[in-house]
């Protein structure tokens, strides 16, 4: 399964469930919705919700599985299960919609809100899916685990042997990872400044910077903010999901092979700029705040504003 196929299925079930969503919640807009009346409207489409999640989950697991069988054949699958579906957790994920969609003559857009929030639940599962087959992977993690050890015999027999002699590239470094990808509709700039950042590495094969030293040391030399220290802020964001954001998650398994590579370098790119810009702007003083991501995120969010800037072109494919 393609990446483009992925996110095409995944679009389908997607639309199913914010029509079903949708028609349901205009039924109940007009009288204002005391919290328990708002729960049953939960429950009543909770059953659609848990069956969307299961085939959302199932569609990752496959694109998942087809993806790790392109770099590693040699491996077994990794049979995880699919994730499930708790109505607790589900209520709490859909309580920010709550306010707007119990008031009296709750309008369309508040309405929209709620099959937007129940769509972002149904995505979640796939997301989730493959997010946790590439944290727990046994069988890779061994793999990695051998090959770092080859390679660090060999570099010890080479650097006895090839003194003053010029290597040819190494092979890509086998990795486990995952990466936040666009598909072109919705890319606000808090989704570019996350994709920006590349894949999050996990276990044995953590990676790092995703950039050849040469690269590193550019980007580094002309950022006015450390990647690094970028990486390490916005770590704890790239899991969050804001409602209609239709980024999708793939697995990365390769430091240079994977899905959205060259667009991510491409946001990279802009993030620098929006970063000068942010900096600039707060040396001078003209900046709302002294937080530079905050005023580099502000700055990517002018551009798209303007019009500066085309959308596909940091999107790694249209769904």
């Amino acid at each position: 399964m393609t990446p483009e196929e992925y996110a095409a299925r995944q679009a389908i079930i997607s639309a199913g469930v914010a029509s079903f969503v949708y028609g349901l919640g205009k039924l109940i807009a007009t009288p204002a919705l005391a919290v328990s009346e708002w729960l049953n409207f939960l429950a009543s489409i909770f059953p659609e919700v848990v069956r969307a999640r299961t085939e959302s989950a199932t569609l990752a697991r496959q694109f998942y599985d087809s993806q790790r069988q392109i770099h590693h054949p040699e491996l077994p699958r990794n049979d995880r299960p699919l994730e499930g579906s708790d109505f607790r957790s589900f209520v709490k994920s859909m309580e920010p919609a709550r306010a707007r969609a119990s008031q009296e003559d709750a309008t369309n857009g508040a309405v929209a809100n709620v099959a937007l929030r129940a769509v972002r639940a149904v995505e979640n599962a796939g997301r989730r899916q493959i997010i946790n087959a590439v944290e727990d992977d046994p069988g890779l993690d061994q793999l990695i685990e051998e090959r770092v050890e080859q390679e660090t015999v060999q570099k010890r027999d080479l650097r006895s042997l090839t003194k003053g002699l010029k290597l040819a590239p190494a092979e890509p470094r086998i990795v486990k990872g995952w990466a936040r990808i666009a598909t072109g509709r919705e890319i606000c700039a808090w989704c570019l400044m996350l994709i920006s950042r590349g894949p999050k590495y996990h276990g044995a094969g953590n990676a790092g910077l995703d950039l050849d030293d040469e690269t590193a040391a550019e980007m580094f030399e002309d950022a006015d903010q450390d990647l690094e220290a970028f990486y390490e802020a916005t770590s704890d964001y790239m899991e969050e999901w804001h409602e209609g954001c239709d980024c999708k998650v793939v697995p990365v398994f390769k430091v240079e092979e994977w899905p959205g590579k060259a667009a991510q370098e491409r946001a990279l790119e802009l993030w620098i700029e929006a970063s000068k810009e942010a900096t600039r702007l707060i040396e001078s003083g003209e900046a709302r705040s002294k937080n530079h991501n905050t005023e580099a995120q502000n700055a990517l969010r002018r551009r798209l504003e303007r019009g500066d800037m085309s959308m596909s072109d940091y999107s790694a494919l249209a769904a």
